[in-house]
């Protein structure tokens, strides 16, 4: 990532332990870029709905959450022109085909299942945020919704 334009990313996630790994590899790979959290996604939408939001390039949306739940943050995102150019990417434990296909249904460009270990995590990081910041959603498609850490 050196010599990019390092942007805003977001976590929403309810696991205080699996945001302090996704921040650390966060910092490990570029110390520049910046991290936002949200416990759950009821507190993600009530600060991008403010008015002095700044808008993350890319949303990583845990599904499994307290208050509002990743489906139902990426449905009223998706649902809000201000916020749709926030390239979302599903970040669970699960790997349940019905999830996969709820996710893509209700527009994320990405599903990553969480990695079991720090390595995983951060080869897997490190491929999704190089890339280009000016259109982030470009390498997603059909054929490559679904990151795959088995390689990494």
């Amino acid at each position: 990532m050196p010599g990019k334009v390092i942007n805003w990313i977001a976590l929403a996630d309810d696991d205080v332990d699996d945001r302090d790994v996704f921040t650390e590899v966060c910092k490990d790979l570029d110390p520049r870029l910046h991290v936002m959290l949200y416990n759950d996604g009821k507190e993600l939408l009530d600060y991008l709905n403010s008015p002095k939001a700044r808008i993350p390039v890319i949303l990583f949306l845990d599904i499994n959450m307290p208050f509002k739940n990743g489906f139902e943050s990426l449905e009223e995102i998706r649902s809000n022109p201000k916020l749709k150019s926030i390239c979302i990417i599903m970040y669970s434990t699960s790997s349940s085909p019905s999830d996969i296909a709820k996710a893509k249904k209700l527009g994320a460009e990405g599903f990553f299942q969480k990695p079991s270990n720090y390595g995983k995590l951060k080869s897997t990081l490190k491929k999704l945020l190089d890339i280009d910041w000016t259109n982030p959603c470009s390498e997603f498609d059909e054929l490559n919704f679904l990151v795959d850490t088995s390689h990494t």
